[in-house]
């Protein structure tokens, strides 16, 4: 634990950015209007607890330090990151990403804090991604090349969309669809694409695409989601002006070195204040001039205020007081999280030179993305593990069945499909996004219709609890958008702290 510290409040900085409009540079909805202003009570346990050590709330914590303020941080864990998770080198060799993964040149917060806290950007760590020429395909029961796609049998997708591959068909039709203006990031919140809310199912249909197109295009190994029914296309307009960002930036991206989970790391290190590990949070309750927030084993802590920065799957778990209503509620209640289950091995042989196919696949049964990953800097040719990556209803099957079941089922499941596996992966870790309680999925994904209800209501304070998370960020996405989140809701809580 770390010994709590205070220091003098760098007013003449805050003041600053209240000046130059800092402040109050995010929409409207960012700021507590019905939050309770400082009354001046010095009998608390901290100005700030911050519940969830993930990006943003140790951006949050490490910005509001360093303006003098006590904040406590509360995480369930044992360990920092939330959902930026790397695997040990003694687990999986390589410590694939478990979590969050690329970093994109755009990532000016990640990059930033890269720098500050002293970790290193290296080359990119491709984990669903194979090089050219290292994946096949393979379709009811039939290994695909790429090169023979297009002429392919097996190729149900529309005129137009036949050379395209099965991961990649629908993106050129988002990106062509998109009524998202270029370099607006927040105009997908705009109530004028209200209408653009409806399911990619729909719009996949609208173009021509049959049943069996929009199984092999969205909902086999969907990275998003669980199929094309339960997700908007406005979801994907924002990715794909998203990306067009990233592409864009000057920035240099890829992966820090070691894996990413060493930023939170580096992040808790720099922060002089305690963070309470292994301490899930019971309630919360937003009292007239104080927070307490209530822990597992009953510990009761008070603050000015709290912010909270768990993913909506887990804050159903925490009674909040008082109670959310409306549309805050519904979106708390209803915005769900891409399911993910990885399954790693260590290949004991070279397979792929044994059955001369390429070392990686996609696949549409339980398998899922069966990757092949080189991830020695110093060999990098070297295939240091293999993961099962599995994505939607697979993931969700997956999930119904106990470790030891589920580890079987997909061995045999590729031993099954390709013989020359038999006998050469050995299993060393399984990781379950789905079933984590303090997780509940990946990264967030929007259903039909939820962006117009509620994405402008998640991030609304409840008397002095403040909400952050990827899930409330505006411009951003993964761990910039967590960052993003972090940063407002901490300029949100300095304008309320006086």
């Amino acid at each position: 634990m770390k010994k709590e510290t205070s220091k003098k409040h760098d007013s003449g900085r805050r003041e600053m950015l209240k000046k130059t409009g800092i402040l109050f540079a995010a929409a409207p909805f960012y700021f507590g209007l019905e939050s309770c202003v400082n009354t001046g009570n010095k009998s608390f346990d901290a100005d700030v607890i911050i519940v969830g050590a993930g990006l943003s709330g140790l951006n949050a914590a490490l910005q509001l330090e360093q303006f003098g303020y006590k904040v406590k941080i509360v995480e369930a864990t044992d360990r920092l990151g939330g959902r930026v998770h790397t695997a040990k080198d003694s687990d999986v060799p390589g410590h694939p990403e478990l979590g969050a993964n690329g970093i994109g040149g755009g990532y000016a917060r990640i990059l930033d804090a890269s720098q500050k806290y002293n970790v290193n950007i290296g080359p990119m760590r491709p984990r669903t991604e194979s090089r050219k020429g290292e994946l096949i395909y393979s379709i009811k029961n039939d290994f695909i090349l790429p090169s023979d796609w297009p002429s392919h049998k097996l190729n149900t997708l529309p005129e137009g969309f036949r050379k395209s591959l099965p991961a990649y068909t629908a993106w050129p039709l988002f990106s062509k669809l998109n009524p998202l203006p270029k370099k607006d990031l927040m105009a997908w919140r705009n109530p004028t694409y209200k209408n653009w809310d409806k399911s990619v199912y729909a719009v996949l249909k609208e173009e021509g695409f049959s049943e069996d197109a929009i199984k092999l295009a969205m909902n086999t190994n969907s990275s998003y989601g669980v199929d094309a029914k339960n997700i908007s296309i406005l979801m994907f307009f924002q990715i794909m002006t998203w990306i067009e960002q990233q592409v864009a930036s000057n920035g240099k991206g890829g992966a820090i070195v070691g894996g990413n989970q060493r930023l939170p790391e580096a992040m808790g290190a720099a922060f002089k204040q305690d963070i309470l590990q292994n301490s899930p949070v019971k309630s919360i309750a937003s009292e007239k001039d104080a927070v307490t927030v209530t822990l597992d084993n009953d510990k009761k802590l008070r603050a000015r205020y709290s912010l909270v920065t768990l993913p909506t799957s887990a804050l159903r778990r925490i009674k909040i007081s008082p109670s959310t209503t409306g549309l805050q509620q519904s979106g708390i209640q209803n915005l769900d999280y891409t399911p993910v289950v990885q399954v790693h091995y260590v290949p004991t042989k070279k397979y792929w030179e044994e059955d001369d196919l390429p070392p990686s696949m996609w696949c549409d049964n339980l398998a899922g993305r069966f990757m092949a990953l080189k991830n020695d800097i110093q060999n990098p040719d070297k295939v240091t593990s293999c993961v099962a990556f599995l994505n939607s209803n697979v993931a969700l099957e997956v999930n119904k069945m106990s470790q030891k079941d589920a580890v079987a089922a997909v061995t045999k499941t590729l031993e099954e499909m390709r013989p020359s596996l038999k006998g050469s992966l050995k299993f060393v870790y399984y990781w379950n996004w789905v079933n984590n309680p303090y997780a509940g999925g990946a990264y967030a994904y929007w259903k039909p219709g939820q962006i117009t209800e509620f994405a402008n209501k998640l991030a609304d304070p409840i008397g002095r609890i403040h909400f952050a998370g990827e899930h409330t960020a505006i411009m951003n996405r993964g761990m910039e958008g967590a960052m993003e989140s972090g940063e407002r809701a901490a300029l949100e809580i300095l304008n309320l702290l006086g």
